[in-house]
């Protein structure tokens, strides 16, 4: 519950539903998460206790707001992977000051971002709320400007490559995303990408062609090898990504 959440609820004045909280909170019946942010404890929960988040999703919703999930965490929301991540993905525009946050047993990895990007994201109910997350489409164009974000460039293949297999495949609005996104090297990892994993996608691979910038840029940049260089489409190539076939 956030002071504004108080306010509204109660029609208190913003010092009048702060004393509250705080009442509330020396009682045992809320849990400080930061200033101006609390949780609601169960009636059966120690106050003394450890604390859990019964869904991670909604407190980043209120830690990080403006903001969507995405990355590697709207990758398995999607079921674009089975891979098992430890942390929450989290897309903000909002100034976070560290960009890993530990809070009430949960690890956030957050990542900055503008407004504009943020109203990109599709609202899905989680309960009985609301809360932002990337699109497949958005996931994608967001990983391939930057690997990091899905954990690297193998990674990011291996999605890519689900999301080609699956009933969802839409090249034209990813490519629409991408463009939104407005990232050369994204174009460029994209068409390595789809020639090596589905060459058959021909119009995919001339439009990133078409939209991929000049100069050199790393396939995947936390990998801190040389790499071949792919003249073709301006790339380091320093990770391995063999080609997929169909019976895999």
């Amino acid at each position: 519950m956030s002071l504004s959440d108080a306010q509204r609820t109660w029609q208190l004045s913003a010092n009048a539903a702060a004393a509250r909280l705080a009442r509330y909170h020396h009682r045992g019946w809320l849990r400080r998460v930061r200033r101006g942010l609390y949780l609601v404890l169960p009636l059966e929960a120690d106050p003394r206790g450890a604390v859990t988040v019964e869904d991670p999703w909604l407190l980043a919703r209120e830690l990080f707001a403006p903001c969507y999930i995405g990355g590697w965490s709207a990758a398995e929301h999607w079921e674009l992977t089975e891979q098992i991540f430890r942390s929450v993905f989290v897309v903000s525009a909002a100034n976070v000051r560290n960009r890993v946050v530990h809070l009430l047993g949960v690890d956030f990895r957050v990542a900055h971002t503008s407004k504009e990007h943020v109203a990109r994201a599709e609202a899905v109910w989680r309960g009985h709320e609301q809360v932002m997350v990337s699109g497949r489409e958005l996931t994608l164009a967001d990983a391939l400007a930057n690997p990091a974000w899905m954990g690297g460039l193998r990674h990011l293949a291996e999605v890519l490559w689900a999301y080609r297999e699956s009933s969802h495949w839409q090249p034209k609005k990813l490519l629409e995303r991408m463009k939104q996104r407005e990232s050369g090297a994204g174009f460029k990892r994209l068409g390595w990408l789809a020639e090596r994993l589905f060459p058959e996608e021909r119009a995919l691979v001339a439009a990133c062609m078409e939209k991929k910038t000049a100069g050199l840029v790393a396939l995947d940049p936390a990998v801190k090898v040389p790499g071949r260089i792919a003249k073709r489409w301006g790339l380091r190539v320093n990770v391995d990504v063999g080609p997929k076939r169909r019976s895999e």
